[in-house]
């Protein structure tokens, strides 16, 4: 088992785990939305189909489980002392949305029901950077002063409270780990007409991520661009990293085009944690 780290995609890879969780495990359907949004009243009202929202609103270091005693590995006649990793507490208000009332409660009481099964996250649904470490990630909801918390939250964000869960998921951070990749922003533009009467603001959103095969491996020479879009999007190089400006928020389908020309279409969702897109070529001819 390999040392424990948290890569550049950690949180995007813990939420993919909490969403491939509560589809597979916890029987979601696929029409209801699995997101990781900030709840405000203007997100809220603009929902039309379910949803099941995980919103992380703190971040912070589990001191009870601090180890502070150096750790020694030996090996090739080497020695190597490392201070032990830091358990970190991601905390998420678990939430659901639907036109009906009856719809929410009882969505919400599946949420419930399959995350209560799991005191650490099963490696069913977790990728390998996830399923090797050590500690391994655990979870738990917090009952403390749970319900004036989720209410203060509701307050801050401008929402009507409504029922919610207060969600820990507690994962392992190596001080040591090197950060494996340059980090590419989310950036958000929002334009408004200069006439007078104009009010309405037109919102462009710059993302980046990468392109890998069904391996996992980054893919060099992919066009990647708006599916509706005349410009010429953007072409990755040998780490698969790609940039796209004047993207659309809400549900967007992008055009992957390789070397041989080969294209594929995917959807994504603009704002996201990570845009981590894979092209299946192996099985083209051409």
């Amino acid at each position: 088992m390999r040392r424990a780290g948290v890569t550049r995609s950690m949180l995007a890879e813990n939420h993919r785990a909490l969403e491939q969780l509560l589809r597979e495990l916890g029987m979601v359907p696929a029409e209801v939305e699995i997101c990781y949004e900030m709840p405000t009243r203007e997100w809220v009202d603009s929902r039309t189909q379910p949803t099941i929202n995980l919103f992380l609103f703190e971040i912070k270091e589990n001191r009870q489980k601090r180890e502070t005693n150096l750790q020694t590995t030996r090996g090739n006649g080497r020695a190597e002392r490392r201070l032990p990793p830091r358990r970190i507490d991601l905390y998420y208000m678990v939430n659901v949305f639907a036109t009906e009332r009856q719809d929410e409660h009882e969505l919400l009481w599946r949420v419930l029901a399959t995350l209560l099964k799991y005191h650490e996250l099963p490696g069913d649904v977790l990728p390998d950077s996830l399923r090797q470490l050590a500690p391994p990630v655990t979870a738990r909801f917090d009952d403390e002063g749970e319900g004036a918390r989720m209410l203060q939250l509701w307050n801050a964000l401008g929402t009507p409270p409504r029922p919610a869960l207060c969600y820990v998921v507690t994962a392992p951070l190596d001080l040591d780990i090197a950060l494996e990749a340059p980090l590419v922003l989310t950036r958000t533009a929002r334009y408004r007409s200069l006439a007078a009467e104009a009010t309405a603001y037109a919102t462009r959103i710059q993302i980046g991520g990468v392109v890998r095969d069904r391996n996992g491996q980054p893919l060099d020479g992919v066009r990647v661009r708006l599916a509706e879009s005349a410009a010429e999007g953007s072409l990755t190089g040998a780490d698969g990293q790609f940039v796209l400006r004047g993207v659309p928020s809400g549900t967007v389908k992008l055009n992957l085009v390789d070397k041989r020309r080969v294209e594929r279409q995917v959807e994504v969702t603009v704002p996201a944690d990570s845009y981590e897109l894979v092209l299946d070529i192996e099985n083209v001819s051409g």
